[in-house]
């Protein structure tokens, strides 16, 4: 019965602490994106002396979309390889969600050291012209991507971005999906109805927020633990359904964002699934973890007794493709499970899911990103452990 109550009070307070806010945060950036990124986009094509800082500052926008959108312009020879790095080192992928509604102030240190990180690492390997002896075969790329296709069964064709339509980038990263069942949920039915969950919902997430939900409202109470845990288990239903492991996102959801505001609306909702699943996993798993090393008391212990090899533990989480392990990490950080340096060395070297896309087109391009987001992860990171100890 114990284990039981605690599954459901924690998907009340995930949907409640982090559901609700990180709808409204990631649909704001998504309209931002919507509206804005492709001045960036075409900055970037015009102006090399400058692409890294716009690489970079593609990179910071939080979510997956500013940096998967500079790999086909690298694939297509439009951005440098440094301008590449400096855009994987500094997003966080959709971890940066869970730190605006759980610690914004961390986030925005996060938010300096990685973007000051990424420029400089990426000025670094272009003045050295580091990576310009990459060889990307198009040929056979283009051969391995003869049965994709640029839209979906039933889909309207969509602008493209960064790319024209026939390239490498549209034969090799747009696929039709084989579960149509799940695209006709996702883009008539799950994201209407979540949309609906979350503006019912909204002012007691808020009041929940201010600490003053502490009224004798039964019906009040009573709603928010119902709609909360139905939010949660929905959320967890569709991640599982639409068959998502650790990829939030896809270079073909981010462009379909970028061109439509209704796609925007249906892939934010997806988004958002996928991210309280995970939140949902590492709430319940800390919480766990408490009951069975001690409570708060256990946990500082533990996390002293290990030293180092939390920074190092998370820089090889960071290492895993996809944005899972990153929230989940994120999650744990807010719940107090690990210090400071361990989340900044995940996020200046986990790509989110723009490693993804870069692994289908070029897969030496992908390892040597990864070599170059390790080595300042480890340097930075170590720095402030230092400091922190």
């Amino acid at each position: 019965m114990e284990w039981i109550y605690l599954f459901y009070n924690v998907t009340v307070e995930v949907f409640y602490k982090v559901g609700v806010f990180v709808s409204i945060s990631l649909l704001l950036i998504g309209l931002i994106d919507y509206k804005f990124n492709g001045i960036i986009i075409k900055l970037l094509e015009k102006d090399r002396k400058n692409q890294v800082y716009f690489s970079a500052l593609l990179g910071l926008v939080p979510g997956c979309g500013g940096a998967i959108v500079v790999v086909p312009m690298y694939i297509l020879g439009k951005v440098t390889f440094g301008s590449l790095v400096a855009a994987f080192i500094t997003t966080m992928g959709d971890a940066a969600f869970i730190l605006i509604v759980g610690d914004i102030t961390a986030y925005f240190k996060v938010l300096i050291i990685s973007g000051i990180t990424g420029v400089i690492c990426g000025l670094f390997i272009d003045y050295f012209k580091i990576g310009e002896n990459i060889v990307i075969n198009k040929n056979k790329q283009m051969e391995k991507g003869k049965d994709y296709v640029n839209e979906e069964s039933g889909h309207k064709h969509h602008k493209h971005i960064a790319h024209k339509q026939g390239d490498i980038v549209d034969k090799v990263l747009h696929r039709r999906t084989d579960f149509k069942y799940v695209y006709l949920m996702t883009h008539n039915i799950w994201y209407k109805i979540f949309w609906l969950l979350v503006i019912i919902s909204f002012p007691f997430a808020l009041e929940h927020l201010l600490d003053a939900h502490t009224h004798e409202n039964h019906f009040i109470i009573e709603y928010m633990n119902i709609s909360g845990s139905i939010g949660t288990i929905l959320c967890i239903l569709y991640t599982l359904l639409s068959r998502k492991g650790i990829q939030g996102s896809n270079f073909d959801k981010t462009e379909s964002k970028l061109g439509s505001i209704k796609e925007t609306l249906i892939h934010t909702a997806e988004e958002v699934a996928f991210l309280v699943s995970w939140v949902f996993v590492a709430f319940l798993g800390y919480e766990i973890l408490l009951r069975y090393i001690g409570g708060a008391e256990g946990l500082k212990l533990f996390l002293e007794n290990k030293g180092f090899l939390v920074v190092i533990g998370a820089v090889i989480i960071g290492l895993i493709p996809g944005c899972g392990p990153q929230i989940l990490l994120a999650a744990i950080y807010i719940s107090g499970g690990i210090p400071f340096s361990a989340l900044v060395a995940n996020a200046i070297c986990n790509d989110g899911d723009a490693l993804f896309p870069l692994l289908a087109l070029s897969k030496k391009s992908a390892l040597l990103v990864t070599l170059y987001n390790v080595i300042p992860a480890l340097l930075i990171g170590g720095f402030l452990y230092l400091l922190e100890t």
